[in-house]
């Protein structure tokens, strides 16, 4: 089973990307690089992850033993396995099967978060065997952390301040120490920022690696097959504009090459004509090297660029996609071994599957009905059989949209579960993290609503 995915969303209000509920419509893909419940070093959870993707499954994992990139992770080289996108964290056990049902989860907790979070992440930052959250705060300029208990429950926040603006977080060892460390973009700031994790939970100084253009989504994963993780970011967009389509994009995309120590290279970028809020990274042509996938929202598609090993990357093909998609992520949906595309359409409420041809190409979509506005979305064997499901966010909805897969890359109807919280009537959810809360071998989840200021946790209750 091959899992890799990343990206950002944006949640919309009449055709305008800019502020929605007093924040911004972006909902930023967090990267997710937990160590595995049960001990693991930079493990994240089932999906692809080690030595360039390959990895099998967390929950087949011994507790204790280095594991594979988190569902949604990145895949990373030399036993450093960074999520991107929501993650699963194994315990080793086996998840129960059984079939999905509107009771499978449940909202078991509200947690306050800074104001108007955008993004989060889950990881084990204490090496304490329980998964912990950060959550990026627009509003605030500032981070939360959240200790995790290992019961479903975390600890009250921990905030630290960023940048104004904060829109990206993912986790990854960026150091080489053993401990995860924080990397973060801003709206406001062409820098790439990094937290230095201690490794009791708590943060350093930070520090930050200078560019020329903003930045939005950020995703974690060695292309440069040096051993060290290296930063892929996503430029910021029209926030604030509306699309034009007559204007054509000028942004590209930044690669910030990383050398074990924290440190970053000048990065190089992307050819313009990138306007996109999120990316991928994958193995989809089976060279050993990182590829990219990259939205294009104003042109309705999704570019494909090959990487060339030294960090670089070569356009490939666009393939069309629903208007306005705002995620993509990469897994192996039909399990034949290659990486199939996934793209969040936001303005034909749709989920599209582009099936891999092989050589890294992609048949055209085939969409799937979400609820309104699909913003991002989690990738994780959520109930034990063996095949992918989805968790889709629907920011206008108020909901999320969970997908059981078939296997053969398509997906039984959705099922709805409310993000609604106790002191919102709009709770405008932007993301997803998957993972084993409460250490019963089996996956939950946390949900970042913007609107309301707050993380909920599902946890899954399934019926014996």
């Amino acid at each position: 089973m091959l899992l890799v995915t990343t990206g950002l969303g944006c949640a919309p209000t009449d055709n305008v990307v800019g502020a929605i509920a007093g924040g911004p419509l972006f909902g930023v893909t967090a990267g997710n690089a937990g160590e595995m419940a049960g001990g693991g070093a930079n493990a994240g959870g089932l999906g692809g992850g080690m030595g360039n993707g390959q990895g099998g499954m967390a929950d087949s994992v011994p507790s204790g033993q280095s594991g594979a990139g988190g569902a949604g992770g990145s895949l990373v080289a030399n036993d450093g396995a960074a999520g991107l996108g929501g993650s699963f964290a194994g315990t080793g056990g086996r998840v129960p099967v059984g079939t999905l049902t509107d009771t499978w989860f449940a909202p078991v907790a509200e947690y306050q978060t800074g104001a108007n979070p955008v993004s989060l992440a889950l990881g084990d930052l204490d090496k304490d065997g329980a998964l912990d959250l950060v959550v990026a705060n627009y509003d605030d300029g500032s981070v939360s952390v959240l200790h995790g208990e290992g019961n479903g429950s975390f600890g009250p926040k921990v905030d630290y301040s960023t940048d104004p603006l904060t829109l990206g977080v993912a986790l990854g060892d960026l150091n080489t120490d053993g401990v995860l460390d924080i990397a973060l973009t801003s709206f406001q700031s062409a820098a790439l920022k990094v937290l230095p994790g201690i490794g009791d939970g708590s943060f350093g100084s930070m520090t930050e690696a200078p560019g020329s253009e903003r930045m939005s989504a950020v995703v974690l994963g060695d292309v440069d097959n040096d051993g060290h993780l290296d930063a892929v970011t996503a430029p910021s967009g029209n926030l604030g504009m509306k699309f034009d389509p007559t204007d054509e994009p000028n942004k590209s995309g930044s690669v910030f090459l990383g050398d074990g120590s924290g440190q970053f290279a000048e990065p190089q970028y992307f050819a313009k004509g990138f306007d996109g809020f999120s990316v991928a990274l994958g193995d989809v042509n089976a060279d050993g090297l990182l590829d990219v996938a990259r939205v294009n929202p104003r042109l309705n598609s999704v570019s494909l660029l090959f990487g060339t090993g030294d960090g670089s990357f070569v356009l490939s093909k666009d393939y069309p996609t629903g208007e306005m998609p705002v995620f993509a992520a990469f897994a192996d949906l039909n399990e034949d071994g290659q990486l199939d595309l996934l793209t969040a359409d936001s303005y034909v409420d749709e989920l599209g599957v582009l099936l891999a041809r092989g050589g890294g190409e992609f048949v055209p979509r085939v969409a799937f009905k979400t609820a309104e506005f699909p913003n991002h979305v989690s990738i994780a064997d959520l109930n034990g059989d063996n095949h992918l499901d989805l968790i889709a966010v629907d920011s206008v909805a108020d909901s999320v949209s969970v997908f059981q897969g078939i296997g053969d890359g398509t997906f039984a109807p959705k099922i709805d579960f409310s993000t609604a919280d106790s002191f919102a009537v709009h709770s405008s959810p932007l993301q997803t993290a998957v993972g084993d809360l409460n250490g019963d071998g089996v996956p939950d989840f946390v949900v970042v609503n913007s609107r309301s200021s707050n993380v909920i946790v599902f946890l899954a209750a399934p019926a014996p």
